[in-house]
């Protein structure tokens, strides 16, 4: 028999929206596995490419027995269960179902066995590299580049983020051919090897990074990530990402200086016109102000200006969705964009900020 508490048991299933799929056709891989573990139960689920653990503290008995339960399923029971009450689970005289009960409440769920939940295996034989980051500051890393990441299958090398040594640290790199967003993260230890770390693996990761020191190892194919009570171990895509610094601009271009504060609700106001399909928005530089500008056919047009400082002058359109998630990620605070002619891509930049972290933007017709 198993006991723990709602909130623990609760916690510790969380990472089963991240790694689970919700439709399975080799159903051992909708359960989550269930085995003794160093803080008393250890909880493992995996979709084949990626795997999570997770140790929790939890009463076993003697006579445990590890198994698997549908992770869906017993994350919703618990989930329903009052606060603050124990939660007990054990597996009938055959093994074959498994008593969920806390209080008056009592569930009989089928079980599967846990030889049949397929494990990552082990790599540490092939000598991965080994460092470590504070969990704050590689989730404001991949969350400043994530919105980049492309969703064409087709050019499936661009469908997560690349990681390369990089400006004594580690560079985050993620593009969709339209835009391009880089970051640069304090690491300690060996830099690791150049790997693209995949979507599902990143979107994990921003919603269960602590704020304190992870620990990453990578090998060309793999990597894990362990936190406190949480290890995640994900497959890498195995293609070459783009050289990227080649659509970067050299230093030395215009540029204007404006305020986010400022820029991020004209943008919103002035696409407001705008269609789906051409979200176009016309940035005209001269003489100290940015005037902005939609035209839609088939709504009408607007029009907002700001004041802006430098010596860029230039007429160029961008997407006005890719500003606005440029801006989101870029802050309040005054802000530089930086480009030699109007059919070259943009360089948006934070004052202040590392001197690694951009974003590219790509002109378009307007």
């Amino acid at each position: 028999m198993i006991t723990a508490s709602k909130s623990t048991l609760a916690a510790a299933l969380k990472i089963r929206k991240s790694i689970v799929e919700t439709r399975n056709t080799i159903p051992i891989l909708s359960n989550v596995g269930f085995e003794r573990g160093p803080s008393g139960l250890q909880l493992r689920m995996t979709d084949l490419d990626i795997e999570g653990t997770v140790d929790l503290a939890a009463d076993l008995d003697m006579d445990f027995h590890p198994f698997t339960i549908a992770a869906k399923l017993l994350d919703d029971i618990v989930g329903k269960l009052p606060d603050g009450v124990q939660v007990k689970i054990k597996l009938d005289a055959d093994k074959t179902q498994a008593i969920v009960s806390s209080g008056r409440s009592k569930f009989q769920l089928q079980v599967l066995p846990l030889d049949d939940l397929p494990i990552m295996p082990d790599f540490t034989a092939d000598k991965p590299t080994r460092c470590t980051a504070s969990g704050s500051g590689l989730k404001a890393a991949l969350t400043s580049v994530a919105f980049a990441i492309s969703t064409e299958e087709t050019r499936y090398y661009l469908n997560g983020v690349f990681i390369h040594p990089g400006a004594g640290g580690a560079l985050l790199v993620a593009t969709d051919g339209h835009r391009l967003a880089k970051r640069w993260l304090r690491i300690e230890g060996a830099s690791p090897p150049s790997v693209i770390l995949p979507r599902k693996l990143v979107t994990a990761l921003l919603s269960h990074l602590p704020d304190g020191d992870v620990t990453l190892e990578a090998t060309d194919s793999r990597i894990a990530i362990t936190m406190p009570g949480l290890r995640i171990v994900s497959k890498l895509i195995d293609g070459t990402f783009p050289d990227y610094t080649k659509v970067i601009p050299q230093p030395g271009a215009p540029k204007a200086e404006f305020e986010g504060k400022a820029i991020k609700p004209a943008v919103e106001r002035v696409t407001v016109v705008s269609s789906d399909r051409g979200r176009g928005v016309k940035f005209t530089i001269a003489g100290g102000q940015l005037q902005l500008s939609v035209n839609n056919p088939d709504a009408g047009s607007a029009e907002e200006t700001i004041a802006v400082e430098g010596s860029l002058e230039v007429e160029a359109g961008f997407n006005g969705k890719y500003v606005l998630d440029a801006l989101t990620h870029l802050g309040d605070g005054p802000l530089t964009l930086a480009m030699q002619t109007a059919g070259s891509p943009a360089i948006l930049r934070a004052d202040g900020d590392h001197e690694e972290n951009l974003i590219v933007l790509m002109p378009m017709r307007v």
